[in-house]
């Protein structure tokens, strides 16, 4: 089947079905390999090959620059969303009981 693959050096990085700038055409047999855009298979001689030191690579994982921050960012956030339900359910209470407090 037709697709059309983004690599980095022979490294597989994204794989779709239709054209696109930067993408070439391959003809590639369906069903795809799991995973074949994770980055781990190699375009080798028109075929995907997967590549177990970039797999190995891949799992161990690398630490995405700005995720602690954004972790942290997530956190206050969550902290922030308990506290407006608490007040919206104060709410809540004030208005079941005809407005008294």
């Amino acid at each position: 089947m037709k697709f059309y693959i983004k690599l980095d050096g022979d490294i597989i990085r994204d794989i779709i079905e239709y054209e696109y700038v930067g993408y070439q055409e391959v003809d590639i047999p369906t069903p795809l390999p799991i995973g074949i855009n994770a980055g781990y298979f190699r375009w080798q001689n028109g075929k995907a090959v997967l590549d177990e030191s970039l797999k190995s690579e891949s799992e161990q994982g690398t630490p995405v620059e700005g995720l602690t921050e954004l972790e942290q960012r997530v956190s206050a956030t969550e902290v922030e969303a308990a506290s407006l339900n608490l007040a919206i359910i104060d709410i809540w209470e004030t208005l079941a009981n005809g407005g008294a407090a």
